[in-house]
């Protein structure tokens, strides 16, 4: 299978399967391939909710597909990856109508620790690499790799699909070393936020822009102060000196991206967005917006709805 058709491929299986289950299984080319199978998510009706057993990549093939874990909102888009651990609960809230959402689901012998583990070599920089990575996939069961279409590692990525739908020689070898590319490409070009990422000598802006992309919806002050390493007052000094925003700018700036994004799908409310975004009161969430737009949210909707050429009359 040419990976330039593979989103086509996997589109086609979604249309033209009748189940009405929220998965649908891709066999693998080769019976006897163990070490992880391959499932599609659906676009039937219904809740996709989820609560996993085995440890999961899941991989945007195509479109955009939003997913709640906790109170994490991720908007993934074509070519973002997400790891999961075995006790992850998420949820589907969005998909595109397009939108190829892929899941390998590995065996529950499968553990990232000594996965990953494997991948260091050169003595202690990678070894603290790695443990920052695990750590942090441990303590919130996700982890967002914002690769997209054009990286080697969404290449890889589909390669590996590909690979396990076919019945080639060695695939399993291949699939297995094509995974430890992917992942390590993946690692390389990413800014993880964890605890060490920031520090009184060396600020990080994208190491909190991951913290706050992950946890918008439902954030303090404290709490993030707190995951970095430091109180309060100096963590918000130090962030507002370094970027010239505040803390709250910086966590209204990302919710009103997010608000932007939900409100162009017509079948989410004004006041779910609402609450989805991180607020409790309406007339606060429309200063906000305002502030931020210069226009109000039902503007907004009717505008986006205008670009795409929806029509709700």
């Amino acid at each position: 299978m040419a990976t330039v058709t593979l989103d086509q491929y996997l589109a086609s299986i979604l249309q033209s399967n009748p189940t009405d289950k929220n998965e649908i299984r891709l066999r693998a080319g080769n019976a006897d391939f163990d070490l992880f199978t391959i499932y599609l998510e659906n676009h039937n009706k219904g809740i996709h909710r989820y609560r996993m057993d085995v440890p999961t990549i899941l991989y945007v093939a195509k479109g955009n597909v939003t997913i709640k874990s906790g109170e994490k909102i991720v908007a993934m888009k074509s070519g973002n990856v997400l790891l999961l651990t075995e006790e992850c609960k998420y949820e589907i809230m969005q998909q595109n109508p397009d939108a190829v959402l892929a899941k390998l689901k590995f065996k529950p012998s499968f553990r990232y620790r000594k996965y990953f583990n494997d991948f260091s070599s050169k003595g202690d920089r990678e070894d603290e690499v790695i443990n920052q990575i695990v750590d942090n996939l441990e303590n919130e069961h996700v982890l967002w790799l914002k690769n997209n279409l054009l990286t080697r590692a969404s290449q890889v990525m589909q390669h590996i699909i590909g690979g396990y739908l076919n019945n080639d020689l060695f695939a399993k070898a291949l699939i297995r070393a094509e995974l430890n590319v992917m992942l390590i490409i993946s690692i390389r070009t990413q800014r993880m936020a964890t605890p060490t990422s920031l520090d009184k000598t060396k600020f990080e802006r994208s190491a909190l822009d991951n913290y706050i992309d992950l946890h918008f919806a439902d954030i303090s002050l404290t709490k993030t102060a707190r995951y970095f390493g430091f109180n309060a007052n100096y963590f918000s000094n130090m962030v507002k000196s370094k970027t010239g925003k505040s803390f709250v700018d910086h966590v209204d700036e990302r919710r009103m991206r997010e608000a932007r994004i939900l409100l162009a799908q017509p079948d989410i409310s004004l006041k779910d967005i609402i609450g989805r975004v991180g607020y409790s009161s309406k007339s606060f969430f429309y200063k906000k917006f305002n502030q931020y737009y210069q226009m109000t949210p039902a503007a907004m909707r009717a505008e986006l709805f205008k670009q795409a050429n929806i029509n709700l009359k």
